[in-house]
């Protein structure tokens, strides 16, 4: 009996052995066959979460996981095929929206300068210059709600209303007033725009704007400090049948404007501080003998070393017009 025990504890020692020995090489096989293509495969698939469309899923394994790395590898040139596709129709949009911009060089009377960058390929600030009768210019500047390929279309189409509107009138406040009906009337409800509007006469010395819920400009006549332009009222998009009010003010000699949007008044540096409007004043104070594309310059520099390599979130557009 004490030798068929030891026998059989052998035996069960030896079924064991055997079994853990068969189960490391099951495992092993099994690693190297399943366990390690599938890690390749999220690996992978990381990769083109992350924006990656150049990697390529392979295996050697069984024919199951071949097919699917064949699949893997056909979506990642689907999506890659796609974003290429969808490059090339930004960049159109792109060069469709620069060549909406007026051109500022030439003018009689007035000297215009503008810095225009938008957040994404396209963006949603407006801003256009545009010779009237009797030598007067409409400056404009524009922002629609959000940014990218929607806020440019709604763009363009204000560019269109108000081109349409100072054809029949020169008064800033009718223009709104007719830019607001079209927009409410083309434009889907939510998608809301803040306009400013002035009318420069430079044979007069005289300035006339209106406002929609823009950033309100700022004025400075020779040396003296900079004034905001407070006369404002709702924004587009929200009432059909608002109507706009105006104000004339009667400019000096060296008078010079500086309209923004709200990408440069609420850019951000890294400490989430805001770049203001204080900001503009101060630089509009201390650089005072220089052209429009100079102080243009001092802005777009400013605005830069504010930033401290911050990506804007939001299309930065400024706009400097001076009489001459």
């Amino acid at each position: 009996m004490g030798a068929t025990r030891r026998s059989l504890l052998i035996q069960m020692f030896g079924v064991l052995l055997l079994g853990g020995i068969t189960a490391f090489v099951v495992s092993a096989v099994l690693r190297q066959l399943i366990a390690k293509p599938i890690q390749g495969f999220v690996s992978a698939l990381g990769s083109v979460a992350a924006g990656d469309l150049s990697v390529i899923a392979r295996t050697r394994s069984c024919r199951e996981l071949s097919y699917l790395a064949d699949q893997i590898n056909s979506m990642t040139e689907a999506l890659d095929h796609a974003q290429r596709d969808h490059r090339v129709h930004m960049e159109k949009a792109r060069q469709i929206q620069q060549n909406l911009r007026p051109t500022v060089n030439g003018l009689v009377g007035i000297d215009v300068a503008e810095l225009f960058e938008p957040a994404d390929d396209v963006g949603g600030d407006y801003y256009d210059v545009i010779p009237l009768s009797d030598g007067q210019y409409l400056l404009c500047v524009a922002d629609v709600s959000g940014h990218g390929v929607p806020a440019a279309m709604a763009a363009t189409l204000l560019k269109a209303f108000v081109s349409e509107a100072a054809k029949k009138s020169s008064s800033p406040a009718q223009i709104l007033t007719d830019v607001n009906e079209r927009y409410c009337e083309y434009v889907m409800m939510g998608h809301f725009a803040t306009m400013t509007l002035l009318v420069v006469d430079p044979k007069r010395r005289q300035l006339t704007y209106a406002n929609a819920g823009h950033e309100l400009p700022f004025l400075q006549i020779g040396s003296e400090t900079p004034v905001r332009l407070n006369v404002g009222d709702l924004i587009l998009g929200v009432e059909d049948d608002t109507h706009y009010s105006e104000e004339t003010i009667q400019l000096g000699d060296a008078s010079r404007l500086v309209i923004v949007s709200d990408g440069v008044t609420e850019a951000f540096d890294p400490s989430e501080e805001q770049y203001g409007t204080d900001r503009i004043e101060q630089l509009m104070n201390t650089v005072k003998r220089c052209n429009a594309r100079e102080l243009v310059d001092a802005f777009e520099s400013s605005i830069e070393t504010f930033r401290k390599g911050r990506k804007a979130f939001d299309d930065t557009t400024l706009l400097v017009a001076q009489l001459t």
